[in-house]
């Protein structure tokens, strides 16, 4: 499997696999007290890698943080289900899929959301949304990519079977769209730049263009054993303030950042680079906002300095997803969570549902803003204005 194979592509969730093997705390010599160890499931993916930071830096007082990356879902699932696994990094809508099938797994914060790193890429005979009717796209199943397609076509009114959809992994539905085999490819780079090769082709729309980022449309969360965060909520703050501690050291120095995502991956840092130009790593303020804490910010009001523009027009997503909801406003996840497992169900990809209630735990953070840290944890530059 390549780098960018296993980057941030998540297998369709059957959800209750083999467990991982449980670690076990060191022993200090001279019974000196010893780090308490946490255990952080990841995926191969650039915006989950500040726990190399964390780790490098020592920003986790306290704490002895285990990353491993675990490429599947129901691996990582099983090890949240057993207690091996104390927190992980998944996207948004994968965890809504767990939680309704009763992994039990709690989404504390949202690390990063798409900001331009995915892309529609159609054939030259579509023009529009409204061109998409018999057309065929490839997508993974259950996975963000998939849900963004369900997303627009609900936004358009088309029915979610007026389209045959193909399931497929990144790099398949890159290759079939190249050869003519898919009329639309929903995709992210560095993919959608095999697809382009294509005679015709174009990108439709992106993440950016798309205004997703207004309701965390495309947008990924750290989750972790409820029962854990609710017998350690002192660890639990240490652990968050230790990722917005790193994330934060990462915008003031971002290319030695780069360098220690790259080393923690074993990415060539133009991978990271890459990745990073389309992506949001949110503040604590922009967590605040999402979760609708206090005043906190959320990332449609406070578009990280240095940021590419997106389109000044609002994408409507509150109208015609949200009943009427405004596109930018504090509090979102709540609703985007709901919105999520509602489409999965329409689309058969889960029988039934658990509500944001169930799968949201604020309490973290909101022991971080109690001590004031989202002022301190402040630096809303981007990441990605390294570039490529």
């Amino acid at each position: 499997m390549t780098l960018w194979t296993s980057a941030r592509r998540l297998l369709a969730p059957a959800l209750l696999a083999a467990g991982l093997a449980t670690g076990q705390l060191a022993i200090v010599p001279q019974q000196a007290m010893a780090a308490e160890e946490v255990n952080i499931a990841i995926i191969s993916f650039s915006p989950y890698a500040p726990w190399y930071i964390v780790q490098e830096k020592g920003l986790a007082e306290g704490l002895d943080i285990k990353v491993q990356i675990i490429e599947d879902i129901t691996a990582k699932n099983a090890g949240l289900t057993s207690g091996t696994i104390q927190c992980m990094l998944n996207t948004l809508d994968s965890v809504v899929v767990a939680r309704a099938a009763g992994v039990p797994v709690k989404v504390i914060a949202v690390p990063a959301m798409s900001y331009g790193l995915d892309e529609m890429v159609v054939d030259s005979s579509i023009q529009s949304v409204e061109d998409f009717p018999g057309r065929s796209y490839g997508a993974d199943y259950a996975f963000l990519n998939h849900m963004w397609m369900l997303l627009t076509l609900k936004d358009a009114g088309i029915a979610f079977d007026a389209l045959d959809h193909k399931i497929m992994l990144p790099q398949d539905s890159a290759a079939a769209f190249v050869s003519g085999a898919l009329d639309i490819d929903v995709n992210y780079k560095p993919f959608t730049t095999q697809s382009l090769e294509r005679d015709g082709s174009h990108v439709l729309k992106t993440s950016l263009s798309d205004r997703t980022w207004e309701r965390g449309l495309i947008s990924e969360s750290i989750a972790c054993n409820e029962a854990w965060l609710a017998e350690n909520p002192e660890t639990a703050k240490k652990l968050l303030k230790a990722w917005f501690a790193a994330v934060d050291w990462w915008k003031a120095n971002p290319d030695e950042g780069n360098d220690l995502i790259a080393t923690g991956l074993d990415w060539p840092v133009a991978d990271v680079r890459l990745t990073q130009y389309g992506a949001i790593m949110l503040t604590l303020d922009q967590n605040l906002g999402a979760f609708g804490i206090g005043d906190g910010t959320p990332v449609c009001a406070s578009v990280p300095e240095g940021a590419p523009a997106g389109p000044s027009e609002p994408s409507g997503w509150g109208k015609t997803l949200f009943d009427g909801a405004p596109d930018c406003e504090a509090g979102y996840l709540a609703a985007t969570w709901d919105l999520f497992g509602q489409v999965y169900t329409e689309a058969g990809v889960v029988d039934t549902t658990a509500s944001a209630a169930d799968g949201l735990d604020p309490s973290v953070l909101d022991a971080l803003a109690a001590e004031d840290l989202h002022t301190s944890l402040s630096n809303n530059s981007w990441i990605g204005r390294v570039g490529l």
